[in-house]
């Protein structure tokens, strides 16, 4: 059992505003498929990963974004209050 089940997982905004461009990308892999749009981040994948590595790599993208879910997070909420924060540090 994993140590935080017991009390609620808490989400905060992080206190750096500026993010690495490897962050931008992974920020934008999650946006993508907690938007239901996979095609976009398999494309995205297909540009970082070798071919054979893009399907594993989108499964399981997509498959922790569906027990996220599953588990009450508003992932399509989540990924749009990402990039209103994003427009508004600008």
């Amino acid at each position: 059992m994993y140590a935080f089940v017991d009390r609620p997982l808490l989400l905060a905004p992080m206190p750096c505003l500026q993010i690495s461009e490897d962050e931008a990308i992974l920020l934008g892999l999650w946006r993508d498929f907690s938007l239901g749009d996979a095609a976009n981040a398999r494309a995205t994948l297909a540009l970082l990963a070798a071919g054979e590595s893009v399907g594993p790599i989108a499964h399981a993208m997509g498959a922790a974004t569906d027990r996220l879910t599953a588990a009450g997070f508003d992932m399509p909420a989540l990924a749009a209050g990402a990039m209103t924060h994003q427009e508004s540090s600008k």
